[in-house]
């Protein structure tokens, strides 16, 4: 009873937030979206929106480890594992600004998706050949406009936690635009909120990010992809493990570290 009286509290609060930022939000987009092509107010003002979204369930703790790592010079290709809904949670405590892909239809849900369009995010629909040229151009023109864009190239969150393989769109991408990678790996948002599931775990869940080291694409050509995702992918494995075998304190909720 406690399980579904608590994710109640946890969805109604969410929609209540989202529904008031966006009233409260949207003049301010109206009125800089013709002077802000790159999104910037609205991927702050989301990533405002999804911090204080981890504030509500008192169960959570998060950190974000490597914060260092992350070059501020020049735009990236950045890839990680994908486990669940938290993961662009996660994403938002990067020091970074980046636009994401997410499916078309999560672009129709009122205030939320009106929220990523806002910011600038990037629509998807999964098998449509249209849709994922328009999804790899808009990617490619923030790229070359020095704004990141972050892909999870396993396609779907992962059921058993095993990083799946890599899909080969955001490697292809990076070698056209010339950009380096930049790997993440994550661990515990699978646990937030379970797949196939409306209710948050009970349990005390501890959301964890590490930032790895940038992944040059220079002097890569497309004979080189096979070799690159895997040497990503790789990487984004041996993160996860990483974060796996720590042996971590008690971490303090909403508190984002920059450690190596």
């Amino acid at each position: 009873m406690w399980q579904t009286l608590r994710s109640l509290y946890i969805w109604v609060g969410i929609a209540v937030m989202t529904s008031a930022m966006y009233v409260v939000g949207l003049p301010m987009f109206l009125l800089t979206m013709p002077f802000d092509p790159q999104r910037r107010i609205g991927h702050w003002y989301a990533t405002t929106w999804g911090r204080l979204v981890m504030k509500l369930n008192n169960r959570w703790s998060f950190d974000v480890i490597g914060q260092e790592r992350i070059p501020q010079d020049r735009p990236m290709v950045v890839v990680s594992n994908h486990q669940g809904m938290g993961d662009i949670m996660m994403a938002y405590c990067m020091n970074l600004h980046f636009k994401w892909i997410s499916k078309a239809s999560n672009f129709y849900v009122p205030c939320m998706g009106w929220f990523m369009y806002h910011a600038g995010y990037i629509p998807l629909r999964r098998g449509e050949k249209t849709s994922i040229l328009k999804c790899m151009a808009r990617s490619r023109h923030y790229l070359d406009h020095g704004v990141s864009v972050l892909f999870f190239p396993e396609g779907t969150r992962s059921r058993d936690g095993q990083v799946k393989d890599f899909k080969v769109g955001a490697f292809k991408l990076a070698l056209e635009a010339g950009v380096d990678i930049l790997p993440l790996g994550i661990t515990g948002t699978a646990n937030a909120l379970p797949k196939d599931t409306w209710k948050f775990s009970d349990e005390p869940t501890a959301m964890r990010m590490l930032v790895g080291d940038v992944i040059s694409t220079k002097g890569m050509t497309d004979k080189d992809l096979p070799k690159l995702i895997e040497a990503v992918r790789q990487s984004v494995i041996s993160l996860k493990r990483d974060l796996e075998g720590r042996a971590f304190a008690p971490a303090k909720q909403h508190k984002v570290r920059a450690t190596a």
